[in-house]
């Protein structure tokens, strides 16, 4: 194949794999009104009230509307990085039994800065519609 052909089909599959990913995340309160997410194709995905009312026993109302959501790993050969603020990956901690901290004292709260596949699948068996994932790509 030529380099030409195959830096198009890697141009194509870029392009999928990002317009697969949410226009912009949105808290956790916001979606309890409307549990949809935009995509960058303008298609919607549609996220289960189960889902967000597991959200809503692990989080204090307080910090419904600090948490924004859905929760984007970025895999990156075998280690998953998430995209997000701290409080994000607090609910990713809190869901892996990786913490027994507050989330009101994530000052003193320090996660992971990766995660393997196992906490990932976990991680998105739980909640499956509030989990994306992209990947690193090197030039």
């Amino acid at each position: 194949m030529s380099k030409r052909l195959i830096d198009g089909l890697w141009k194509a599959e870029k392009t999928k794999i990002y317009n697969s990913l949410p226009r912009k995340k949105i808290s956790l309160a916001s979606l309890l009104e409307n549990p949809i997410f935009t995509l960058r194709n303008n298609q919607t995905s549609e996220i289960t009230r189960a889902e967000l009312d597991y959200l809503c026993n692990l989080l204090p109302k307080s910090l419904w509307e600090e948490l924004y959501l859905p929760l984007v790993f970025q895999k990156k050969k075998q280690l998953y990085t998430l995209l997000g603020e701290k409080l994000e990956r607090w609910v990713v901690e809190k869901i892996l039994s990786l913490t027994k901290t507050s989330p009101f004292l994530l000052e003193l709260f320090s996660p992971r800065s990766d995660y393997f596949a196992y906490h990932y699948q976990r991680v998105q068996k739980k909640i499956p519609t509030l989990v994306f994932l992209t990947f690193a790509i090197e030039s």
